[in-house]
């Protein structure tokens, strides 16, 4: 599995603009900053070799202090603005609900970022993963159940403008979470299927429980460098002890590997270079034949 688009820097560009449009309506800098930003969100979300620094992701020595200090400076002036718009113009009658819906918008959007900015271990067991699956459908169902109820009850019962403005952040977390089972999905997916391809495969350092870096030969001789973020204990036995690496449901978006009859699990991260890339693996010279005196 290689790079995957952010996808994420979408939600923002829409996010932004929408604001932008609201506030500003359509000027000459709409007209030119809208699609300067969105050439620039097609490349922070398809180009694969953009810095950390640039898309706010962690740093190669997994610290995240660009995204911690990001999300604190938007905090504090959404929190910011929020006081002062609350303080200098309380809501009154029918804006209190108004009030209420950005709140909890901003409450929410906090409690977001601070799940995605909390460190993840890794799951390598496959009941939980199957479990963490089922959790995830259903909160995509409720999610959306719950966004489609607010809008009918806005539409019914209140009116104005707040039935326009709803379903940006309910697209917005139905997408999140959509998101989020996808990636849970495709691992399960392959292990569902019974099919598993044993590889040749071999590493310098394995231990278990930590990151993996190695080398594999996939089906067609295709020669790559993988990475597995924590390999379980009988996985990384199987790597030291036969230098081998079981796939399920090879061939597939997914590097999922495990043991046909074990119940761990491991997603991993290959680059795939043909006829002497940057991450092909080359077979060693041959030592040479003495000759006979």
């Amino acid at each position: 599995m290689t790079d995957r688009p952010r996808w994420r820097f979408f939600a923002w560009f829409a996010v932004v603009a929408a604001a932008h449009l609201a506030i500003e309506g359509w000027t000459e800098t709409t007209a030119i900053g809208l699609p300067i930003g969105f050439a620039v969100t097609l490349a922070l979300v398809f180009v694969r070799r953009v810095p950390w620094w640039a898309t706010g992701e962690a740093r190669p020595d997994g610290r995240r202090g660009v995204q911690v200090a990001v999300f604190g400076v938007l905090w504090l002036m959404v929190a910011a603005a929020l006081v002062a718009a609350l303080v200098e113009h309380p809501p009154h009658g029918r804006d209190v609900w108004y009030a209420a819906a950005l709140v909890a918008g901003f409450l929410g959007a906090t409690l977001f970022g601070l799940v995605r900015l909390r460190p993840k271990q890794p799951v390598t067991r496959r009941a939980v993963l199957r479990r963490r699956l089922a959790s995830a459908t259903a909160a995509v169902w409720a999610a959306g159940l719950l966004f489609l109820g607010l809008e009918v009850a806005t539409i019914v019962g209140d009116g104005g403008w707040l039935p326009w403005v709803l379903p940006v952040p309910a697209v917005l977390v139905v997408l999140g979470l959509a998101g989020c089972r996808a990636g849970l999905a495709g691992p399960a997916r392959c292990l569902a299927s019974g099919h598993w391809t044993p590889v040749a495969a071999a590493a310098l350092d394995v231990r278990p429980g930590r990151p993996v870096d190695g080398w594999a030969v996939l089906p067609g001789d295709v020669r790559v460098k993988f990475h597995l973020p924590a390999v379980p204990a009988d996985i990384a036995a199987e790597l030291v002890d036969r230098r081998r690496l079981w796939l399920a449901g090879w061939p597939s978006d997914e590097l999922v590997a495990g043991l046909p009859d074990g119940e761990s699990y491991a997603v991993g991260l290959i680059g795939v270079h043909r006829g002497g890339g940057k991450n092909t693996v080359t077979r060693p010279p041959r030592p040479p034949v003495a000759s006979r005196p």
